[in-house]
């Protein structure tokens, strides 16, 4: 079992990766634009099209219809900093530079409203992400609101690491966050939203998000863009714009806020897609969304079931805290409306838009193309591989790990392990390591494969 794969694309022979000179990437004027849109702590039974009954999504539902959904889509982890470090690089959490929102050891050290004095790792200049790829590949690359990989190094930013534009909020300056920033940044510059100052609670981030992304796209219709989408909704506080159609429903206040920031993201989305109608880029855009996480017990909400019959929150490695909605529609609608059940995950992300875009690059990763997987549901394996997952709790690390079928997760390097089998338990209600011992064997030894000492976590 290999831990490391080549990122290899269609004209590129399986055995090599390498990068083409600049004259031959100028050529190719039909590159496809790629819109990648992200929610932040959203579950993976919130979605219409993933179940839900309550929370209206006609929009992110449609997308759905038009694209390719999919059932065991992963985030790179049960929190957002390392899962977006993993979309960004391609790499799982036993190998990426940030493997949790604070580190152990080193880092930065700042604070954090509610918790205190914390230490936060970023992104090294040696790190690569997507955005340096496909900017090295003639793709003019943004990045709208979140990026959650600076720490608190104000140097560490998305134009530092491969992004041409940003529009957001930064971890180090806590008045850029929430729905109702008064400080936000446009690429380098800190600006005022005076609209929001002395809590005034007008320009709801959301919206400023999306009004920040259609520029981008209106000023970037002539170039091929990668316009990276990372919304705040649903994230805690549940600051909703208005709660809407769900204002006389019976359902608590949380209930009413949680389904509004979804809600408003949707119809959101359904503006980015319009436009992209509009500006005659339509059937030349890959449009990819997903969520960084499942969905927070923070969000104490009642009568929603935000992940489901899934077993788990936010920051478990059971597959409430991982499993997330994916869903990718092709400028073609190729495959319409299909299910692939293919176990995937965020550090397959950049592997797939290097292969999606055509672009050429000799970095290696952990994560494969499943744009084969794409274009032909149920045309991979799912036991050519495992996936791999780190947690950290106050001590130790837990760790997971999916092979075809069969999860194993150990909830500390100091307690037994738990085997399930998906495709009979998908709640992880019966634990089956016992039965198994040969299972729980081979899969212990992909945990100690893919994990990598790291000098912010030591843990062994």
């Amino acid at each position: 079992m290999k831990k490391r794969v080549y990122r290899v694309t269609s004209l590129v022979s399986s055995a090599f990766a390498f990068a083409l000179p600049t004259s031959v990437l100028a050529a190719d004027t039909d590159k496809p634009n790629v819109v990648f849109i992200l929610a932040d702590d959203m579950g993976y039974g919130d979605l219409g099209c993933y179940g839900n009954k309550i929370i209206r999504t006609p929009n992110i539902d449609n997308l759905a219809s038009d694209g390719v959904s999919f059932t065991d889509c992963y985030a790179g982890a049960s929190v957002s900093s390392p899962s977006r470090c993993c979309l960004m690089t391609g790499l799982h959490t036993g190998h990426t530079r940030i493997r949790g929102n604070m580190c152990r050891v080193g880092g930065i050290v700042g604070e954090r409203e509610g918790i205190g004095t914390v230490r936060r790792i970023n992104l090294l200049p040696q790190d690569s992400t997507v955005a340096n790829v496909l900017s090295n590949n003639g793709y003019r690359t943004c990045l709208v609101n979140k990026w959650h990989l600076d720490g608190f190094n104000p140097e560490a930013g998305p134009l530092d690491r491969g992004f041409d534009e940003f529009y957001g909020w930064m971890i180090h300056e806590p008045n850029s966050h929430n729905y109702y920033p008064y400080i936000r940044y446009r690429n380098r510059e800190e600006y005022v939203i005076e609209d929001n100052l002395n809590d005034k609670r007008i320009d709801h981030n959301t919206d400023r998000a999306t009004i920040e992304a259609l520029d981008f796209i209106r000023r970037n219709k002539n170039n091929p863009f990668f316009l990276y989408l990372a919304y705040n909704a649903p994230h805690v506080p549940l600051d909703a714009k208005s709660w809407g159609d769900y204002k006389d429903m019976d359902l608590s206040d949380n209930d009413k806020s949680y389904a509004a920031l979804i809600t408003h993201m949707d119809e959101c989305i359904g503006t980015v897609l319009e436009e992209l109608k509009k500006q005659g880029l339509d059937k030349n855009t890959i449009v990819i969304f997903a969520s960084d996480n499942g969905g927070a017990k923070a969000a104490k909400t009642e009568k929603l079931k935000l992940n489901g019959n899934l077993h788990g929150w936010k920051g478990d490695l059971y597959e409430g805290g991982i499993r997330v909605p994916l869903i990718v529609r092709l400028p073609d609608r190729q495959n319409a409306g299909k299910v692939s059940s293919y176990p995937c995950y965020f550090p397959d992300m950049m592997s797939t838009l290097v292969d999606m875009t055509g672009s050429y690059t000799t970095l290696q990763g952990d994560g494969l193309s499943i744009y084969p997987e794409v274009k032909s549901p149920d045309s991979l394996n799912p036991d050519e591989r495992y996936l791999y997952w780190e947690q950290y709790p106050k001590e130790g690390v837990s760790q997971a790990v999916r092979w075809g079928d069969w999860k194993l997760i150990r909830q500390n390097v100091t307690k037994e392990f738990e085997l399930y089998n998906l495709k009979s338990d998908v709640s992880e209600a019966k634990n089956v390591a016992h039965e198994y011992p040969d299972i729980v064997k081979v899969m212990a030894g992909y945990m100690i494969d893919a994990h990598v000492k790291s000098e912010n976590w030591p843990v062994f």
